[in-house]
């Protein structure tokens, strides 16, 4: 396990599947120190010496099993996080700036109430909104959340975007665009969309 430098500013530390723990983002503001998630592998906490600014993306254990074990000077997160983790922290109800860096709110199929992570407007953290729910051997995504989400998307200005638990966590934000307005044009009568898992 070891810290994956993307450029002077961001930082990761890789998914693992044993134990299942999402990436965990770094990212050095200034004088702020930020982490996006902060996993669920104890190996991660060897490699934080320091205090950080917390963003949890929303309340997966794989993306907040550390969180008791990390120090940090602040936690954001939504209500959603809050309400199924207990930790206190700052609520984040819409666009949030602080520095360069700029909290937003992801609607997603995978879990209600996710938080993206913009830095400097190249990059985005975007945690596990782009994926959606599975039931009964099938990918199950919503409609009008799927629709949100895209409109999101187009709204910020990175053009690279950070997902965990995808190989190299770098995707292209118009790729990823494409490949969910396609998903949004199979939708027909009903508020989901299903498709066969892959």
């Amino acid at each position: 396990m070891e810290i994956i430098r993307i450029n002077d500013k961001i930082s990761y530390i890789a998914a693992t599947e044993d134990p299942l723990s999402a990436d965990v983002g770094i990212i050095r503001d200034g004088e702020r120190n930020w982490l996006f998630d902060v996993g669920a592998d104890r190996r991660v906490l060897e490699l934080l010496p320091e205090r950080y600014h917390v963003v949890l993306s929303h309340f997966h254990p794989d993306h907040i099993g550390n969180m008791t074990k990390i120090s940090r000077d602040s936690v954001y997160m939504t209500k959603n996080t809050q309400k199924y983790t207990k930790i206190k922290g700052r609520m984040v109800h819409g666009d949030l700036r602080i520095g360069g860096v700029h909290l937003f709110l992801l609607p997603s199929s995978h879990a209600k109430g996710c938080i993206g992570l913009e830095v400097d407007g190249e990059y985005a953290f975007v945690g596990d909104a782009l994926y959606c729910k599975r039931e009964d051997g099938k990918l199950v995504y919503n409609a009008q959340l799927l629709q949100s989400l895209l409109e999101t998307l187009r709204r910020i200005d990175a053009p690279k975007l950070l997902v965990s638990h995808h190989p190299g966590l770098i995707r292209d934000k118009a790729e990823v665009i494409a490949e969910l307005e396609a998903v949004y044009a199979l939708r027909c009568e009903g508020p989901d969309i299903v498709l066969e898992a892959f």
